[in-house]
């Protein structure tokens, strides 16, 4: 009988781990810096802004108004940016037109009718 030859083992190869690159150092120029301010400080004004906006209330009301003309009621709906507009409109009853201006005090809409 023939002797059994011995088996070849295999031995793992040992794995290399990828190491982390390191962040290249860049040199930043005054502009560079100068450009980072200016935008933080744009950013800075924009949130202040938005702030005193989100703090403003908002008016959004349905003042009864009376045609000029025939006196029948109606009613124009307000908000906070025609503050300070004139608006022509027309009657829904007689058609003929008015002027209605529009002035917001103290959160308050106020609303004076006229013939056109």
């Amino acid at each position: 009988m023939r002797a059994a030859k011995p088996k070849k083992v295999k031995r793992a190869k040992a794995v290399k781990t990828a190491k982390a690159k390191k962040p290249k150092k860049t040199a930043v120029d005054a502009a560079d810096v100068k450009d980072l301010r200016t935008a933080e400080r744009v950013m800075e004004t924009v949130l202040q802004e938005t702030k005193v906006e989100a703090e403003t209330p908002r008016l959004d009301v349905w003042v009864s108004i009376e045609c000029p003309h025939c006196n029948e009621g109606g009613e124009l709906h307000v908000i906070t940016e025609m503050d300070g507009q004139s608006l022509d409109q027309d009657c829904a009853v007689c058609c003929r037109s008015y002027v209605a201006h529009v002035e917001i005090d103290e959160g308050e809409a106020h609303v004076g009718v006229e013939a056109a």
